[in-house]
């Protein structure tokens, strides 16, 4: 499916994806890991590609900074497992949280931990990453 997205999207040929496709089998490395490592894909391209596979909006972290506040709510073991940080406080009360891939959280213990109902959107690694430096 993620494959699909990104020729439909024009950000890869056939020939690459079949390539990356035979690479990653061999490597055991996830697709979009794989495509990046070739640099035959950049990062918001493959978080643009995991928000609609999952049904998720896209969220540019550098164009939309954290609030502090509720990036903090996260504890950091948690936060590197998931690849996950919390953008805002939504006005229903939930938290955005931004994630590296959707197939990695758990909704439910993210919820759980952050105490409130959470909406999951997709950012790039790397600013998660990044973003950690704002979890306790």
């Amino acid at each position: 499916m993620l494959g699909t997205i990104l020729l439909k999207k024009g950000y890869l040929t056939n020939d690459k994806l079949d390539a990356a496709l035979e690479a990653a089998r061999i490597s055991g490395m996830r697709l979009g890991e794989t495509l990046l490592a070739r640099g035959w894909l950049f990062e918001p391209e493959l978080a643009c590609a995991l928000a609609e596979q999952f049904g998720l909006r896209y969220v540019d972290l550098v164009r939309h900074p954290l609030d502090p506040g509720a990036a903090r709510l996260l504890p950091l073991e948690v936060a590197r497992r998931m690849f996950a940080v919390p953008v805002r406080f939504m006005d229903s009360g939930a938290v955005e949280v931004a994630v590296g891939d959707p197939a990695d959280i758990d909704h439910g213990a993210l919820e759980q931990v952050l105490g409130r109902p959470v909406e999951v959107v997709v950012g790039e690694r790397s600013v998660i990453q990044n973003a950690w430096r704002y979890l306790r």
